[in-house]
C-alpha cells in the first residue's frame, strides 16, 4: 500500500486566498510539509510526493521525501483539488493520500490496512455540515440518471484530509468523478458551489454508498458531536490544520518548534531552508486578515 502525498503550486497561489499578491505564501507551508512528512515516516515508513516543477522548485525540494514524482497539473485553479485526483488514477496500487497540512502521531490507518474496508476518509460530514447537501437535492435527476446516485441520499458527504482507497473501489471511483467533472464543465449541473471538493469528497462518499463499498472513518464522528473535531483529533492521534490555519504565524511557529525540540533529526532541513530562502528574498510576510 503506498503512502502518498501531493502538491501542485498554481500561479495564482492558493485556493484559500483569492488575491494574487498571495501567491507566494506556499513559502510558509514548508515547516507543516516537513511535520506532516515526518509524522508519516515515523509511522508508516517511505512517503511518496507528487508535485508539479514549480512546487518542487519553490518547496518541494527541501524536504527529504523518500521519492519525488514529478507530475505536471493541467486544471485551473477552480478545480485544484483534481491535481491530487488525477495523481491517484495513476496508482495502480491501493493507496492511502495524506494532505500535506495533516501530521499523523498514532498508528490510525492500522483498520483501514488490514480490514476489509474499501475506503477511508478522515471523517463523514452529517447533513448539518455539509455544504453541499443543496447541490446534489438540486440535482438528484442527474445523480439518479447517471447511476452515481440512485438510492436515497441522507445528506452526507466525506471530508478527505486523509483519502485511502483500494483497488476494488478505485475503477468505480474515477469514472464517477469523470462523469461529474464533464457535468460540471458542460453545465449539466446547476448551483455548483465548490467543484473541487464535490469531485473528491462529495464523490467518495455518493459513490461508496451507492455500491456498498465499505468506509472507514479516522475521527468517528459520535466523538466529533460530544467532543468536536480538534479534540476528537487529539484522542485519536490526528492533526489537520483547517484551511488557512496553515497560514498563522502563531500555529507556523508552535509547527516550527515542535520539529526542532521533538525531532531534532531534522533540524538541518529548517536551517537549510531557511538560509536560502533569506539569502534569496523570497521569505514572505505573514498574511495579515486571513479569516479562518
Amino acid at each position: 500500500m503506498k503512502i502518498i502525498q501531493s502538491f501542485a503550486q498554481f500561479e495564482e497561489g492558493s485556493p484559500y486566498f483569492q488575491h494574487r499578491e498571495h501567491k507566494n505564501f506556499h513559502y510558509l507551508q514548508f515547516y507543516s510539509f516537513l511535520l506532516s512528512y515526518i509524522t508519516l515516516k515515523k509511522k508508516y515508513g517511505n512517503v511518496t510526493m507528487y508535485c508539479n516543477q514549480d512546487a518542487y522548485n519553490s518547496l518541494i525540494k527541501y524536504i527529504p521525501y523518500d521519492e519525488i514524482i514529478i507530475f505536471e497539473n493541467r486544471n485551473p485553479i477552480r478545480f485544484w483539488t483534481v491535481y491530487k485526483l488525477d495523481v491517484l488514477k495513476s496508482i495502480n496500487d491501493d493507496f492511502i493520500h495524506v494532505d500535506p497540512d495533516v501530521f499523523i502521531w498514532e498508528d490510525v490507518f492500522r483498520p483501514f490496512m488490514i480490514g476489509d474496508y474499501d475506503v477511508m476518509v478522515q471523517d463523514i460530514l452529517q447533513a448539518e455540515k455539509n455544504d453541499l447537501k443543496e447541490f446534489v437535492d438540486a440535482n438528484i435527476n442527474f445523480f439518479i440518471d447517471s447511476k452515481i446516485l440512485t438510492k436515497s441520499y441522507d445528506g452526507r458527504s466525506a471530508s478527505c484530509g486523509v483519502l485511502g482507497m483500494k483497488q476494488s473501489m478505485q475503477s468505480y471511483y474515477f469514472a464517477g468523478v469523470d462523469v461529474m467533472y464533464k457535468a460540471i464543465n458542460d453545465v449539466g449541473v446547476d448551483n455548483v458551489p465548490f467543484p473541487g471538493i464535490i469531485l473528491e469528497e462529495l464523490m467518495a462518499y455518493l459513490i461508496a454508498v451507492e455500491n456498498d463499498f465499505k468506509m472507514f472513518e479516522i475521527l468517528p464522528h459520535n466523538l466529533i458531536i460530544e467532543h468536536g473535531w480538534d479534540v476528537t483529533g487529539d484522542m485519536i492521534g490526528y492533526s489537520h490544520m483547517w484551511m488557512r490555519h496553515k497560514y498563522r504565524k502563531e500555529i507556523i511557529q508552535q509547527i516550527k518548534r515542535r520539529i526542532l525540540f521533538e525531532f531534532s533529526d531534522y533540524e538541518r532541513f529548517v536551517l537549510s531552508y531557511e538560509t536560502d530562502m533569506r539569502s534569496n528574498l523570497k521569505m514572505p510576510d505573514f498574511p495579515n486578515n486571513i479569516g479562518i
